[in-house]
């Protein structure tokens, strides 16, 4: 009885390491597995595989905050017109922001699929990393603006895209 003991623990911890490695291996493939269903939807212009890709509450949040209208430095009270202007922008976001409408935007604003001899200069322009064990970043450079990044973490058993950085014109140094 000691002795089969002594044979099969050493058999059950292997096993168990093969299991956590196989898990961890999973872990770290499925953000670009994710990033690549989310291509996919977008090319293939399908809202509803989008959408379990895309954390509505924080897109939302993200948006209502790059494009809410500043307030006037100089003012101690904002006007009636920035505040009007940032009601109307929440507003529209809050109505208007859908898996169509967003796969739709990002047609406009991301370049165009490259040509089959571009497909290794993409390759050297887009990075994706983890920036924690939940989060990950993706992002591409654009020629002339700053990249476009994606931002995703780990929620429900999947990555769900929680905001992302529209380019912009780069200033010249």
């Amino acid at each position: 009885m000691k002795n089969t003991f002594r044979r099969v623990m050493p058999r059950a911890w292997q096993g168990l390491g093969v299991s956590a490695g196989a898990v961890l291996a999973v872990y770290a493939v499925s953000p670009y597995f994710a990033l690549w269903d989310i291509d996919r939807a977008m090319n293939g212009n399908n809202p509803s595989r989008l959408a379990p890709h895309v954390d509505w509450s924080a897109l939302t949040h993200c948006f209502k905050e790059q494009f809410a209208p500043a307030a006037p430095v100089d003012d101690d009270l904002p006007g009636f017109g920035s505040s009007f202007a940032g009601q109307a922008v929440s507003n529209a976001i809050d109505t208007h922001l859908t898996p169509a409408t967003l796969i739709t935007t990002a047609h406009q604003v991301m370049p165009h699929a490259p040509a089959m001899s571009d497909w290794l200069g993409m390759w050297h322009s887009m990075h994706a990393h983890f920036v924690s064990p939940g989060k990950f970043e993706a992002s591409l450079d654009q020629p002339g603006q700053t990249p476009f990044v994606l931002h995703m973490k780990f929620e429900h058993w999947g990555w769900e895209i929680t905001r992302f950085e529209m380019p912009a014109p780069a200033h010249a140094a």
